[in-house]
């Protein structure tokens, strides 16, 4: 089995993610546009062979149950969060990841699926993102700092184990746009801002037990197996915005275990049972939320095909 190839690579300088639903688009239809999409991608892989160009197709687990007769354990919808803040869930159909390193690829990929289509699906969003400086959020800090970063230990992260049968090398997605008010952010100076956040501005090094607040975003986001190790995702969030200040990051997290993800929302929002909410909630808001799954390049062609 194959990973989809813009899984486990670093990621590219650009990105556009498109989410939707069908509306009237039939499965039919959607399976020959995702061909377009992917014969687009494989012409300008061979036309612009450095461009680093990627792509993941991933389905809502509503959709899933209509293309394939099982689903992988685990998968399951994104539920709402009532905590200290609120956190939304919209759920889609479709999320299609779309890397490389030009943004006029990008646009190609996302005009080859669209073309002719634009009036039957219900567009959630496309948003188009972009690698800020060296890797940064437009908070000013280093964003994904914790990633693994070795092939190995990434496919280990992200990947379903050989043990999940045909959905092995599959992967869950957990997609979520964060609106940021930076105006608010900017006012605090930056040792403030280094103690919501739990690590230094400049070099990104965490801060000592001693001087990390229990609600900083660092604290809320660490979840940790029964025996105390840290359980990674894989991050390919990436910032957006305008100069008139609609500005935020789309995060993106490759996961084989979407309950890593129940648990670090659930501290980030108040709700694990400690009253403690992450600080980082008071400049950012989480705007939707859902869960996708992205089966290997072969159960996806077989999909496609079916």
């Amino acid at each position: 089995m194959t990973a989809q190839s813009v899984i486990l690579p670093l990621p590219s300088d650009h990105a556009r993610f498109i989410v939707l639903r069908l509306k009237d688009l039939t499965l039919e239809e959607l399976k020959e546009k995702l061909g377009n999409l992917f014969d687009t991608r494989d012409r300008l892989i061979t036309q612009h062979p450095h461009s680093q160009i990627k792509t993941a197709v991933a389905f809502g687990p509503e959709l899933w149950a209509n293309l394939h007769a099982e689903a992988p354990a685990g998968f399951k919808q994104l539920a709402p969060i009532e905590g200290s803040f609120q956190m939304p869930v919209v759920p889609a159909d479709v999320l299609i990841h779309i890397a490389a390193q030009r943004t006029d690829i990008c646009f190609a990929l996302s005009q080859a699926f669209f073309d002719g289509i634009q009036d039957k699906v219900d567009v959630l969003d496309e948003r188009v993102c972009f690698r800020n400086f060296d890797g940064r959020d437009l908070t000013g800090f280093i964003d994904g700092t914790e990633n693994p970063q070795f092939p190995d230990d990434r496919a280990e992260t992200a990947l379903l184990p050989e043990d999940a049968g045909v959905f092995a090398d599959g992967s869950f997605i957990f997609a979520q746009r964060y609106a940021h008010n930076l105006e608010k952010w900017k006012k605090l100076k930056v040792d403030a801002q280094e103690h919501v956040i739990g690590r230094t501005k400049l070099e990104s090094i965490e801060l000592s037990e001693a001087e990390q607040p229990e609600n900083s975003h660092v604290s809320r986001t660490v979840v940790e197996d029964g025996e105390g190790e840290e359980l990674a995702i894989l991050r390919h969030s990436l910032p957006y915005g305008d100069g008139r200040g609609d500005q935020g990051l789309f995060f993106v997290a490759y996961t084989n275990d979407l309950s890593i993800i129940d648990s670090m929302l659930l501290r980030m929002f108040g709700t694990s049972g400690d009253g403690i909410h992450d600080r980082l909630l008071h400049f950012v808001t989480p705007m939707d939320g859902a869960y996708y799954f992205a089966p290997s390049e072969e159960l996806l062609e077989e999909v496609l095909e079916g």
